[in-house]
């Protein structure tokens, strides 16, 4: 699966939580212990997860979440938080952990090549500075980056990379 799939995928899997806990606790106002377990609950999700951590800043997405359910204080509304990709884009995580996770797919992705490592080195860092001044928010907005990134180190075609999905139980 792409990155930029596996974003989308992402997104979706939080929505599907805030549906069902929407459900599950009714339509109307939550109590603050109901809201704060659904904040856990992404806070567990998200830093469990394989890659997440990696692209995003975990602490700083389970904040804003907690901020906007907090304003809002139903479980009605929430759906609409987790759609809002303005704290995606507020919470990249360290360069330098954006740049390992890409280095790490692509060396362990791509086919191996005189210059492979060089090449993984570029992309990465094109990624990881590009994914910090502008963080990507939509599928398509990671596809243009990723390709972007390795165009501007030589590569002809896109390589096959992982992305994150956080799975919310």
């Amino acid at each position: 699966m792409n990155v930029a799939w596996r974003v989308i995928c992402a997104i979706r899997a939080m929505l599907f939580l805030a549906a069902a806990l929407a459900c599950a606790h009714g339509a109307g106002a939550a109590s603050p212990a109901q809201l704060e377990r659904e904040v856990q609950r992404f806070a567990v999700a998200c830093a469990k997860n394989e890659d997440y951590p990696e692209l995003y800043d975990c602490r700083c997405l389970t904040e804003g979440y907690r901020e906007a359910v907090k304003e809002t204080g139903s479980t009605f509304r929430r759906r609409a938080l987790v759609r809002d990709y303005r704290l995606l884009q507020q919470c990249p995580a360290a360069k330098s952990s954006i740049y390992a996770w890409f280095r790490q797919d692509c060396i362990s992705s791509a086919n191996r090549q005189p210059g492979h490592g060089d090449f993984c080195s570029c992309s990465a860092e094109a990624f990881a500075t590009a994914f910090r001044a502008s963080p990507p928010a939509s599928k398509g907005e990671i596809d243009n980056l990723k390709k972007a990134s390795m165009r501007s180190c030589g590569a002809k075609e896109q390589l096959p990379l992982r992305h994150p999905q956080i799975e919310l139980k």
